[in-house]
Formats: structure tokens, C-alpha cells, sequence
């Protein structure tokens, strides 16, 4: 994938999957802007700009220190495993926290990055979504859930209200990723191996299984898609 001249922003890029595409989109010519509360703990192939995605006027800011922007991968998000759970169980600070970052945080990512990639003549936005939002495995997260149920339903609305901008706006939904967003998980036996058995390719996926398709929907490539889910999960939401 040729992305010579894209210049693409990724939120929460300083670690665990925006990591992993923030070296894709690189290793294939893109210019990366890092927009994360917290530097990468190691070097990056990005420009870092800190931003508290749940603040208005800091993504302002820092969306206004990008001059032109082809591509907004939003893949900023928290999953609070140990305070999530069933929705009569979930304190309002979870939900909260939760809600504020995952979709407000990528409302206001989107809300500034638009008129950048309008102005692009071909610009793309990239949610990261999750199989808790569209099945069963939802299940004991409802925050969770709720949250990437709300970035996906926004992607499309994007993709409806900005057709006729040259805007396309898509969902990538990965399985379970081996990141230390669910570091908690992994260490309990139990919940890892569940996971595992509830995957029919068998194994947790890597984040780097999810650079060739992110790379196609910000490459021009991908012209003819748009408000559409696709699945990276080896199978989870298959079954």
C-alpha cells in the first residue's frame, strides 16, 4: 500500500493498537500525527501532540497545529475491566469515564478533523470499534459497549452526512488484541482462556493484523467504501 503524501492523524497512538498503526501507515509513506494524552513510551514514526480528547478546546488546539489532514484514525479508548459489569452493577463514574473517552472523545477527534479532510478533496475516517458493541460479547461491559456502539453508529452518520463532501467514513472491528487495554484480563486465566475458546481461529489476534486493512480505508484505494464494519476478530462475531 503506497501512502506517499497522506498525512493522517491517529488518536491514543502512544500505545497498544494506535501504536501498531502509527508504524503501518509509516512503513507505507503517511505522515502520522500523535494526538494522545501521554507521550509513546518508546519512539515513535509520528509528530506527538498532546490532547485531553475529552476537552473541547484541547482538541481544538490541537487539531489546529495540523495544517492539512487526509485521515483521522480514531483508536483512543479505555475498557475498565474490574469496574464494568452488568448495567445495575455500574457505578456512574464508570460509565462516565468510559462514555467521555471513548465517544466523546472520538465526537470531538471527528468533530475537528472533518473539516480538514473535506478540504482534502479525499478524506477518510477510521473508528476502532468492537464486537461488544454488535454481539453478545458485550456481555458484563455495558459501558463498553454502549461506547463502541455509539462510535459506530456515529461513523455511520459520517458516511451519510458527508457523501457529497469526498469524505468516506468506516469501522474496523478487532477481536481480542493483545494490548494492555485488557492487560486485566490476560492475567486472569479464566477470562483469557474464554476468550480464546470464543474465537474460532482459536488465539488472541496482534494488533499489527489490523495495519493492511486500516491502510486500504486511508488510501484512495478504498474510494468505493464507506459507512461499513469490518470485521479483524478472527471469527468472534462470525459465530
Amino acid at each position: 500500500m503506497n501512502l506517499n503524501g497522506r498525512k493522517v492523524v491517529v488518536t491514543g497512538g502512544s500505545g497498544g493498537i494506535g501504536s501498531a498503526l502509527i508504524i503501518g501507515l509509516s512503513d507505507a509513506g503517511a505522515q502520522v500525527y500523535n494526538l494522545d494524552r501521554n507521550p509513546p513510551v518508546s519512539e515513535l514514526p509520528a509528530q506527538f501532540i498532546e490532547v485531553d480528547l475529552t476537552n473541547e478546546q484541547s482538541v481544538s488546539a490541537a487539531m489546529g497545529k495540523i495544517s492539512d489532514l487526509d485521515a483521522i484514525v480514531v483508536s483512543a479508548g479505555i475498557q475498565l475491566v474490574g469496574e464494568d459489569a452488568r448495567i445495575e452493577d455500574v457505578s456512574l463514574e464508570t460509565w462516565q469515564r468510559t462514555i467521555d473517552i471513548n465517544l466523546t472523545g472520538a465526537f470531538l477527534s471527528l468533530k475537528y478533523a472533518l473539516p480538514k479532510l473535506v478540504a482534502s478533496g479525499s478524506g477518510s475516517a477510521v473508528l476502532i470499534g468492537s464486537p461488544t458493541a454488535i454481539s453478545m460479547e458485550g456481555a458484563g461491559y455495558s459501558s463498553y459497549a454502549a461506547s463502541k456502539a455509539g462510535m459506530m453508529a456515529l461513523s455511520r452518520v459520517i458516511a451519510a452526512d458527508y457523501k457529497d463532501k469526498g469524505v468516506r467514513s468506516n469501522v474496523v472491528v478487532p477481536g481480542a488484541m493483545k494490548t494492555p487495554l485488557i492487560q486485566k484480563i490476560w492475567d486472569d486465566h479464566a477470562k483469557r482462556d474464554a476468550l480464546v475458546a470464543g474465537t474460532p481461529l482459536g488465539r488472541i489476534g496482534n494488533p499489527e493484523e489490523l495495519v493492511g486493512l486500516v491502510n486500504w480505508l486511508v488510501s484512495t484505494d478504498s474510494s468505493f467504501a464507506t459507512g461499513a464494519s469490518y470485521a479483524v476478530d478472527g471469527g468472534m462475531t462470525a459465530r
